[in-house]
């Protein structure tokens, strides 16, 4: 008989944790599955999951059936009998704090530097403090705490006060890994540039829509691939200095359109691990990114920064690119080969190897 893994998560829409963890199921044969979601999702990552895993949602809300989204889980949890729970993102693991057994292995993936967005208004600001409060008071030394990189490890660990972790980096998919042979030349015409990344604060697109404001003696277009609350912000200073930028929203076939521009842009201000700067890498995009610490940490230092808070030092950066793109061939070298080691094999490795060492433990 198989053992079984229930796999919580606060959604299933498309978002970095979703998309790493549909991903990651089918590639396990040799547990079985569970995923449950706690919020309504319109449209669930469920199109690459074979039938034998079982999908399902909680309808939490929020604060008004929290304590009945708690219930359900527990007796959901209950019937399952899982060998371990793995949770991903923030609610799924206090939910799951409050309804796992104590004989149950639980692993609880850390995906971002929660309590360090840095937010101007008040409110958002005591939001964070709850939810790093109430963190730190469910937190115990029993559990598996896992990061993506060390960067947000050592953030976490020490606003948490988490005794021991470990970890496990994200991975890229086989698709990214390819050879890319044109390169941009700007007697070809105008420079495509192209950033991925849900629109919130924490994202900072507002950066690129400043520097490119700065860049209209030159040829351009921008197009950004990412939905979320900043949407109406961002079109609003875009149609206010008619910039040459496109909004698209989410978008499924990112390989090719990363094939499709010369440059990617990343202005981060704050990151867990950086799946879409990673993926650049593989693709061998020449790449402009925020000089923030964990993209230093997944590049190992090797691509071109810029300094994080100045438009003006990006918008000089990408005119350097345009003038000069084969000043970039180094940096796409040196990042695609630091890109190997976030191969998807290598991470199926390390989870199966987490997973077995968690069911032989708790069988002794």
């Amino acid at each position: 008989m198989k053992a079984k893994i229930l796999h919580i998560i606060d959604s299933f829409s498309k978002g970095g944790a979703e998309v790493l963890l549909s991903g990651v199921v089918p590639e396990l044969p040799d547990f079985e599955h569970h995923i449950i979601y706690l919020t309504y999702t319109q449209y669930p990552l469920n199109e690459n999951l074979p039938p034998s895993i079982t999908l399902e949602c909680l309808n939490y809300t929020g604060l008004s059936n929290i304590f009945a989204a708690i219930k359900k889980l527990k007796k959901r949890i209950t019937e399952i009998q899982p060998n371990i729970i793995h949770t991903h993102l923030y609610f799924s693991t206090i939910f799951t704090r409050f309804a796992a057994p104590d004989f149950i292995p639980v692993i609880h993936t850390y995906h971002s530097q929660y309590y360090r967005i840095q937010y101007i208004d008040r409110i958002s600001k005591f939001k964070r403090w709850c939810l790093k409060w109430v963190d730190k008071l469910t937190y115990k030394e029993r559990y598996t705490i896992v990061h993506v990189s060390q960067t947000q490890q050592k953030s976490n660990d020490t606003d948490i006060g988490i005794k021991y972790s470990s970890i496990l980096y994200n991975y890229v998919e086989d698709d990214f890994y390819r050879k890319r042979s044109d390169r941009f030349d700007k007697k070809n015409g105008k420079l495509k540039i192209i950033s991925v990344g849900n629109l919130k604060t924490e994202k900072n697109h507002i950066l690129l829509l400043q520097a490119v404001n700065l860049l209209k003696h030159i040829p351009m277009h921008v197009n950004i691939c990412g939905q979320g609350i900043d949407h109406r912000m961002l079109q609003e200073y875009i149609n206010k200095h008619s910039l040459p930028v496109t909004i698209h929203g989410s978008k499924n076939d990112i390989t090719d359109l990363l094939e499709q521009h010369d440059l990617f842009v990343s202005c981060s201000i704050i990151e867990g691990f950086g799946i879409s700067v990673a993926e650049a890498m593989a693709s061998e995009i020449p790449m402009i990114i925020s000089d923030i610490s964990t993209f230093k940490e997944i590049t190992e230092n090797k691509a071109c920064f810029f300094k994080s808070a100045d438009a003006r030092d990006l918008a000089d950066k990408i005119e350097l690119f345009y003038n000069g793109a084969s000043s970039a061939e180094q940096y796409v070298r040196d990042c695609k080969n630091v890109a190997e080691k976030y191969r998807k094999a290598i991470y199926i490795n390390k989870l199966n190897i987490l997973y077995q060492s968690k069911i032989n433990v708790h069988h002794i």
